[in-house]
C-alpha cells in the first residue's frame, strides 16, 4: 500500500506577483464585491481567542499574500532544505482530506464532473487562492507555487476521481502550468492530521463563535483584496502538516539565537519545530513596516487582538510585568497557531522596547505561558 503522502512527484519553481486593473464603478478605485463578501461573511465565524474558523470548524489563517510568501522563504532558509514537495504534500493530504469529510463535496449522479468543478471554483475564490483551470490544466495564481499545486492536486483528482502524479513549470509570476501523470498504484486516503503538544485539546479552550462582521473584499485577477493588501486563507492544518516534517531538525541558526529561548513541556523533536516557526514569523514581522508602540502591558491585548486576532492568529487571554525593564508574561490556550503568535511577538516586543529579546515558553496540559525579557541582563 503507498500512502497519499508519498505519491507525489513535484517539481519547485518560484511565483507570483502583479495583478489586473478592474474597471470602475461608481468613480470609486476598488469597487466592492458585496456578493462574494456576503458569502464569505456567511461561512466565517471569529473567537474571543483570535481564531478564525469555517463552517466546518476549520482554523483558517488569513495571510497577506506577500507575507506569506516572505514566511516560506524564512522558513525554507531556516530548516536549510528545499521544503516545497513537503508543503505539496501536506497540501494536497489537508485539502483531501476535508473533501472527503464535507458533505459540500459529495457530489455524484448526472452531470457530476460539471458540478463538482463549480463546488471546486467557489472554494478556491472565497479562500483567495486564484483560479484552476482543470481542463486546461493550469493554475492562476499569486499565492506561493507549493502551496496552490497541492490544493490544487487534491481538486483534480476530486474532480476526474483519479490519482496523479504532478510536476509543475511556472513561464510567469502568476501562470502555473502542471504535468498530470496518472498514478496506477494503489495509494490510500488522507488521514487526520497528527498533534503536536500545542494543538492537543484546543477544543476545549474555545470560546462562543461570533460572526465575523463586515469582510468587505475587492476582487482581483482570480483573488481578492482585503483592505487593500492581497490576501489568502490558509487552513492552519496545512501548516501542521508541514510543521511535522522538521521535527528534529538540526536548524540553520546560530548557538546565540537558538539559546536565548528555552522551553518546558515540549519534547526534543517539537523544539526544533516550535523554534524554526517562531523565528521565521519574527522574520517577516521585522522586515514589515509595523509601527509597534507600547505605553503600558495593558496594551497589549488590544495590540495583539489589531494585528494577530484580526487575522486568525491566537491572542494571548493574560499578560503581567515580570520586571522594570519591559518584561512581560503572556498566557496563551493551545493552539495551531500558537508558534506563529509567538514569533510575532517576539518580533513586536523587539519592536517597541529596541532591544534583543529572551523568552521562556513553559506548556502545561491546556496553557502555555510565554516570557520576554531583554537579552542583556543589565537593560
Amino acid at each position: 500500500m503507498v500512502t497519499h503522502f508519498e505519491h507525489h512527484i513535484v517539481t519547485v519553481k518560484e511565483d507570483f506577483d502583479k495583478g489586473v486593473v478592474m474597471p470602475l464603478v461608481d468613480g470609486e478605485d476598488e469597487p466592492i464585491d458585496y456578493e462574494l463578501s456576503k458569502a464569505l461573511e456567511s461561512i466565517l465565524k471569529k473567537d474571543l481567542n483570535g481564531h478564525i474558523f469555517d463552517s466546518d470548524g476549520n482554523h483558517l489563517l488569513l495571510w497577506k499574500a506577500m507575507e506569506f510568501e516572505s514566511w516560506w522563504i524564512h522558513f525554507e532558509k531556516i530548516i536549510g532544505v528545499p521544503m516545497g514537495r513537503k508543503l505539496v504534500n501536506a497540501a494536497t493530504d489537508e485539502e483531501e482530506f476535508h473533501i472527503i469529510n464535507n458533505n459540500q463535496f459529495n457530489v455524484g449522479g448526472f452531470f457530476k464532473k460539471s458540478r463538482r468543478k463549480r463546488v471546486i471554483a467557489s472554494r478556491w475564490l472565497q479562500y483567495g487562492w486564484g483560479e484552476l483551470q482543470i481542463d486546461d490544466e493550469q493554475i492562476l495564481t499569486r499565492t506561493i507555487a507549493p502551496f496552490t499545486v497541492g490544493v490544487a492536486l487534491a481538486a483534480i483528482e476530486y474532480c476526474r476521481d483519479s490519482r496523479f502524479k504532478v510536476s509543475w513549470t511556472q513561464p510567469n509570476s502568476e501562470l502555473i502550468i502542471l504535468n498530470l501523470k496518472e498514478e496506477s498504484r494503489d495509494i490510500s486516503p488522507s488521514k487526520k492530521v497528527s498533534e503536536f503538544t500545542w494543538t492537543k485539546d484546543c477544543h476545549f479552550n474555545y470560546s462562543p463563535l461570533l460572526e465575523v462582521g463586515d469582510f468587505q473584499v475587492v476582487r482581483k485577477n482570480g483573488g481578492w483584496d482585503y483592505e487593500g493588501e492581497r490576501m489568502v486563507f490558509i487552513p492552519a492544518n496545512i501548516l501542521t502538516r508541514l510543521l511535522y516534517n522538521t521535527q528534529s531538525r538540526t536548524l540553520n541558526i546560530g548557538d546565540e539565537l537558538s539559546q536565548s529561548v528555552t522551553f518546558v513541556g515540549l519534547n526534543d523533536a517539537e523544539i526544533s519545530t516550535f523554534l524554526c516557526t517562531v523565528f521565521s514569523m519574527a522574520n517577516v514581522i521585522e522586515q514589515s513596516e509595523r509601527p509597534i508602540y507600547i505605553l503600558s502591558d495593558s496594551e497589549w491585548i488590544d495590540k495583539c487582538q489589531h494585528l494577530l486576532g484580526k487575522f486568525g492568529f491566537i491572542c494571548p487571554t493574560e499578560v503581567s510585568s515580570i520586571n522594570e525593564n519591559g518584561g512581560v508574561e503572556f498566557s496563551f490556550n493551545h493552539s495551531p497557531t500558537l508558534p506563529f503568535s509567538v514569533g510575532a511577538l517576539m518580533a513586536f516586543w523587539q519592536r517597541a522596547h529596541g532591544k534583543i529579546a529572551k523568552m521562556d515558553i513553559i506548556f502545561s496540559e491546556k496553557q502555555c505561558f510565554v516570557k520576554i525579557s531583554s537579552k542583556l541582563e543589565y537593560v
